[in-house]
């Protein structure tokens, strides 16, 4: 029998240790321990460490599954050892849950094990999707108890003319129902919603569940990816365990189950090899909620090159410094990160002499002691539960009273969803007095519009609030334009359902995703939540800003929900998500546009501005050189527009604002023009620069060319330095998508309008149209012609013909106040 080593610190770190087993994991993320050393004591440790988690009789404390030396012999002779080592794993886990804490049941797991040993055939699409529902559906009857045999007796027939009647009936009113829920609980359950995502990302076409696991049959394209198999395999795990000790009101005895899983993987291999490859699988499954703790050893890595790119190498900790990083999780208090460890790992040393008061402890310290909740308090919530709905207690009505439970405090602004009836603002009193007045407004419209009887919600998502830092240096984002182009055609079209029945109101809830996206991910989260729950929600619209982060949003809310940009632009937005619909030309015309500007003026050379760190920036920038060049004008040195901390030397960098100015000033005076290509909240300091390095009363102003400044001539709370009419060194003409100040409100009623066009079209006077009716209708073609705007029509999905005909202007920023802009179209005529 292995025996842990007796060594200084050990003591601790096994008190810990036991801890955390024992006891409930709750929302904390628990690191993987790994063991490094060439001796072999790290091995050591974790092989001891299993007869923990057994009491005298070699029964499981706490559920846990090793790695040994069988599993590692049988899965180094298998074609697929990951596969191996999670069957192994996972069966462990089963057979070890502790006596009185009821059954582990690993059912997602399993089901997606299933899916790779079943052939699906070489037919189409849907006949491949046909057969392996059938199968799954077919195993799930087969473990089900009652299920298998009311399968038995309808294959059979039973005995007798009789039993063959019964068991056609059984067959119609049980059997065929049963078979179709299964298969639509396979499609929508939450509990899967995972999966079709991540075979996206591998390269494949999934909109569903069962679209994707075909991919993963015997014979599927993606059956050979050990990568995605593995992850495919390993979410499906960490999903039953998160179930397996959530607490639920029909399960009591997942009350007791306290304690989290335990996987050990005393032997782990060099990068590359299976067990490596499943540590690191089981370290990037990590997350809050997850009951795992995952011990192993391995040898340490060759250290790598000294170089530019080697990176930080984590530092083993002894096991008494070990033992003090993971006590505050004990604690229930945040994990401190550690300098130069690996994300998810605290990686331990063993080293010295061997200690006899260590030793001795250990002796007597044997094995873990898991809190045990005592029955009366696992059953109390069954009781409680009980007595509730006996009483009819409007449990509901007192969990809402937090008028704000869809929105939350995050980096400095409020974000969320808007679902109050009153009271809550994404921001505080006396700043963005807009968006306050909006958020009244439209819960007024929505108040109206759900008690005028059948309604359909559209949500506008999009970056509601500025920068908390300043950085941005705008009081507000342009989405708060764009929403109130939105509110407006609402009122519009609800006013209009009361002279036509047939079509429902529409509802618009707002969602805030905090400046730049940076609290996308909560938001988007919830937002899936209230649409499986709501199923009057039928599109997203809004979006409003071109980003990576716009693009991860987007590919994150539910594949059934359709997605509608108002004023986003950029040529990569249509080509990386799938469900998102362009409704406004994109930087390929706003530069065609902008060229064919510069042309007019007949300026022989050019200097584009841009934020290399901006995707959407970066984009509108190749955009440009493409167009200018195609032109025969020279394209001068890039430069950066947006001012932050950089490299001596680099253009663009705070100390070379001023030579900067100077060099569009003299480019300007010299048949040169510069075009700004960065984001409109950055303008104002470059203009400032140019006015003072080169602007005078005896000098024409020379003209500069702008893209995204929309906001800054049409918001009215902008601080005195943002107003561009007072830069009177510098023509300056910017890209519109209307003649007017309205600009954002326009395509902000455009993007709403798409949504009500698909909304109708789709609308069968019942409570079953859904999203991805709405969706698929969009694909298949949606004219958009109303009253609301009947000066802007236009078609979805949009080609690149009918977007580069769509209104788009160039606008001249007058130098006097309250002067409207002259504005006039601009060329937008696809070459060729």
């Amino acid at each position: 029998m292995d025996r842990m080593p007796a060594l200084g610190g050990v003591e601790d770190l096994v008190s810990v240790l036991d801890t955390l087993v024992g006891r409930p994991v709750g929302k904390r993320e628990v690191p993987a321990l790994v063991f490094e050393d060439d001796a072999g004591l790290g091995t050591d440790f974790v092989t001891a460490y299993r007869a923990r988690l057994r009491d005298a009789t070699g029964a499981g404390l706490v559920p846990h599954a090793m790695a040994d030396d069988a599993l590692l012999a049988q899965a180094e002779g298998a074609d697929e050892p990951d596969v191996v080592l999670l069957d192994g794993l996972a069966a462990q886990l089963e057979q070890t849950m502790p006596e009185g804490a009821g059954g582990m049941s690993l059912t997602t797991y399993w089901m997606c094990r299933k899916i790779l040993d079943i052939n699906v055939g070489g037919g189409s699409s849907a006949a491949q999707r046909n057969a392996l529902a059938e199968a799954l559906c077919a195993a799930w009857q087969s473990d089900t108890p009652g299920l298998k045999g009311l399968r038995s007796f309808i294959d059979t027939g039973g005995a007798g003319q009789i039993s063959a009647r019964l068991g056609g009936i059984a067959t119609v009113l049980v059997a065929w129902p049963l078979e179709w829920g299964y298969r639509v609980w396979l499609n929508r359950t939450r509990r899967l919603r995972w999966y079709a995502p991540k075979v996206r990302n591998a390269g494949r076409s999934a909109t569903s569940f069962l679209a994707a696991a075909t991919h993963l049959s015997l014979n599927g394209a993606l059956r050979h990816n050990t990568a995605l198999r593995q992850s495919l395999l390993l979410e499906a795990l960490g999903t039953d365990l998160v179930r397996a000790c959530r607490r639920g009101v029909l399960f009591p005895r997942r009350r007791r189950r306290v304690w989290p899983v335990v996987v050990l993987l005393p032997h782990i291999g060099s990068p590359g090899t299976p067990v490596r490859r499943l540590l690191d699988g089981f370290v990037k499954l990590r997350r809050r909620g997850l009951p795992l703790l995952v011990l192993a050893a391995r040898t340490p890595d060759s250290p790598p090159a000294d170089g530019p790119d080697r990176p930080e190498r984590a530092r083993a900790l002894a096991p008494d410094q070990a033992a003090a990083a993971l006590r505050p999780l004990r604690e229930r208090r945040p994990r401190p990160a550690q300098a130069g460890h690996d994300d998810g790992q605290v990686v331990v040393a063993l080293a010295g002499p061997a200690q006899s008061s260590v030793g001795d402890w250990l002796d007597t310290n044997v094995a873990v002691r898991p809190r045990r909740v005592p029955w009366p308090s696992a059953y109390l919530g069954t009781i409680l539960a009980v007595a509730l709905v006996a009483g009819a207690v409007p449990v509901v009505t007192w969990i809402r009273q937090d008028a704000c439970h869809d929105t939350w405090a995050a980096g400095g602004v409020n974000v969320g969803i808007d679902t109050a009836s009153a009271g809550c603002y994404f921001t505080g009193g006396g700043s963005q007095e807009l968006l306050r007045t909006l958020q009244d407004r439209i819960r007024s419209q929505n108040a109206a519009a759900q008690r005028g009887g059948a309604y359909r919600t559209v949500v506008f998502l999009a970056p509601l609030t500025a920068d908390p830092a300043g950085r941005g240096e705008q009081l507000t984002p342009a989405g708060v334009l764009q929403l109130q182009g939105a509110a407006d055609a609402q009122r519009v079209f609800n006013e209009q359902v009361g002279v036509n029945a047939e079509r429902p109101r529409l509802r618009l809830l707002i969602a805030n995703v905090g400046y730049a996206y940076a609290q996308a991910t909560g938001v988007v989260d919830r937002l899936n939540t209230l649409a499986n729950d709501d199923t009057s929600i039928s599109a997203v619209i809004g979006i409003s800003q071109s980003r990576q982060t716009s693009v991860d949003a987007i590919n994150r809310l539910s594949p059934d929900l359709p997605v509608i940009g108002a004023g986003v632009t950029g040529d990569f937005m249509t080509a990386e998500a799938p469900t998102y619909f362009q409704t406004q030309p994109a930087n390929r015309h706003l530069a065609r546009a902008m060229a064919h500007r510069v042309t007019d003026l007949k300026r022989k050379k050019a200097l584009v501005l841009y934020d290399d760190k901006d995707r959407y920036s970066t984009n509108l920038k190749h955009d440009l050189d493409a167009e200018l060049t195609g032109r025969g004008i020279a394209v001068e040195e890039p430069s950066f527009a947006v001012m932050r901390e950089a490299d001596q030397g680099q253009r663009g960098a705070v100390s070379t604002l001023p030579d900067l100015a100077k060099e569009i000033c003299t480019l300007s005076r010299n048949d040169g023009i510069a075009l700004y290509a960065a984001r409109g909240s950055q303008l104002p300091k470059i203009l400032n620069e140019v006015q003072g390095q080169c602007g005078a009363a005896d000098k024409p102003p020379f003209p500069l060319l702008a893209s995204d400044t929309d906001t800054l001539v049409e918001y009215p709370e902008i601080p005195e330095f943002a107003h561009l009419e007072r830069y009177s060194a510098v023509e300056l003409s910017y890209i519109a998508f209307s003649p007017d100040h309205h600009s954002d409100h326009a395509v902000g009623s455009d993007a709403f309008r798409a949504a009500a066009a698909a909304v109708y079209r789709v609308w069968t006077g019942t409570s079953t149209t859904r999203a991805s009716n709405v969706l698929q209708q969009l694909r298949s073609d949606v004219d958009v012609r109303d009253t609301v705007a009947t000066d802007r029509p236009f078609h979805l999905p949009a080609d690149d013909q009918s977007l580069a005909h769509r209104p788009l202007f160039l606008c001249t920023v007058p130098h006097s106040p309250g002067t409207p802009p002259a504005c006039r179209t601009a060329d937008a005529t696809p070459s060729g």
